[in-house]
């Protein structure tokens, strides 16, 4: 059978583009090599409670996601923040100290906005003193930029939160980029529906994945790991070869992230090669311990905490609304996290509930039950976060659009929010309507491309 298009990838964006085109009447196929749809979404049960392993929060200024969710149904709930923040930054700054550091932090916060809303949107390349600002990392940068030794450790904490890499190894063009796509360190907007500025999906985010898979039916082709895009089909079709068969289809839909796609797809122009080729993959392992009840709130604690130095760097609240169970999740990020598969399972543990323990007292070092999710191990996601290194974006590159047949999409892909939901939605919806209008069906589609 000929395919109009054929999808690769069954994450958020890859789900969202078969939607679009199912709906406008094109004959789409979703082909994933996982044995489940979601890609970066997924979710777990620790101590009897479901928990995201992958990405989790619908935040302010997320209006695709939002939408996405009302439509298909899929419930949020506010994430959890009542109660103090833990900030561990050892350094026993005493209170003037913490006062100048918020001082100082605040001031070069709102230096580094005022960068970042410099950067066009979606094309760092076209920005006025592009090639100086990628030939500098963000590290060394803000040692320069930072006088005060607190207020720049908690700005390099944020930033590796976000990119889960060395800062000395982080293009300062990329993290303003992103920063910019954003909406800097605190997006503007109303609180979400039901109040707070971050909702998590009840059940878990995976929910949405699997409610647009089930409209789609038998198209979601899942266990079939793509090995090639070949252009030499007959009659002029692009062929999807897999492990369990072919695909022909009219147009390809590439919804992977940037250096899984450039395996299977050599055609794609050279720029795109070398910029797939120096992304980089940031690495992020989530920790849940699960516990009979929150006892951090009875410290007037809200389950957060920031640490600038160690292997668990953050924590969060991710307990669900049921109340199933109380669960703190810990994340390790960047070289700490690329290592965890090699260490003894035991040992990473015992680290983790030890930092806990440090954080919100002896209760947090005896959970009823445990669970990792380490995505740098997962050979499907290369990585959780994709950056660049100094000297990849002034070239002026981007990972979107169509080339020839081939349509890019997958969050990387976004203009607004990539790395995110709302970025994977966004990039899904623009592929379809790219397709669907070089497949001349776009008078029967009412998707209009999204800049």
């Amino acid at each position: 059978m000929l395919h109009d298009v054929a999808i690769v990838g069954a994450g958020l964006s890859g789900l969202v583009c078969a939607r679009r085109l199912i709906d406008a009447g094109a004959r789409a196929i979703v082909v994933e090599a996982r044995p489940r749809v979601g890609g970066r979404l997924h979710t777990g049960r620790v101590g009897g409670a479901e928990v995201d392993l992958g990405g989790q929060w619908l935040s302010v200024d997320q209006p695709r996601l939002l939408a996405l969710a009302g439509a298909l149904g899929v419930a949020s709930s506010p994430q959890p923040r009542a109660g103090r923040a833990a900030l561990d930054d050892g350094r026993g700054l005493g209170l003037f100290g913490q006062l100048r550091a918020m001082i100082a932090q605040r001031r070069a916060m709102r230096r580094i906005d005022r960068l970042a809303r410099a950067i066009p949107a979606g094309a760092p390349g076209e920005a006025a003193d592009a090639a100086a600002l990628d030939a500098i990392a963000v590290g060394p940068w803000l040692a320069g930029a930072v006088a005060d030794p607190a207020a720049r450790e908690r700005i390099a904490l944020h930033a590796e939160l976000v990119f889960a890499v060395d800062l000395a190894g982080l293009s300062l063009l990329d993290y303003l980029a992103r920063l910019g796509a954003t909406g800097g360190f605190a997006p503007r907007g109303p609180d979400l529906p039901g109040g707070g500025r971050d909702h998590r999906f009840v059940g878990g985010a995976q929910r949405l994945a699997l409610a647009l898979a089930d409209g789609l039916g038998a198209a979601v082709r899942l266990g079939e790991p793509v090995q090639a895009i070949e252009t030499a089909g007959a009659g002029g079709a692009l062929t999807v070869r897999g492990s369990a068969g072919s695909h022909a289809a009219r147009r390809v839909v590439l919804a992977l992230p940037p250096p899984l796609a450039i395996r299977i797809a050599p055609d794609l122009p050279a720029p795109l090669h070398r910029l797939a080729a120096a992304i980089q993959r940031g690495a992020v392992v989530k920790c849940f311990a699960a516990y009979d009840r929150a006892f951090w709130r009875d410290a007037g604690l809200s389950g957060e905490a920031y640490r600038p130095r160690g292997t668990v760097r953050a924590v969060v609240d991710a307990s669900p609304p049921d109340g199933a169970a109380a669960v703190l999740l810990a994340f390790v990020l960047g070289a700490a996290a690329e290592a965890w598969q090699r260490r003894d399972p035991a040992d990473r543990r015992g680290e983790v509930l030890a930092a806990l323990g440090e954080l919100f007292g002896d209760a947090a070092l005896t959970p009823r039950d445990y669970l990792e999710a380490d995505w740098a191990a997962d050979p499907w996601s290369a990585g959780c976060v994709a950056s660049t290194p100094p000297g990849a974006l002034a070239a002026g590159a981007v990972w979107r659009g169509a080339h020839g047949r081939i349509h890019l999409a997958g969050t990387e892909a976004a203009v607004r929010w990539p790395g995110y939901m709302e970025g994977a939605i966004e990039a899904g919806e623009r592929a379809a309507a790219d397709a669907l209008a070089a497949l001349a069906l776009g008078a029967r589609c009412h998707v209009k491309p999204t800049s």
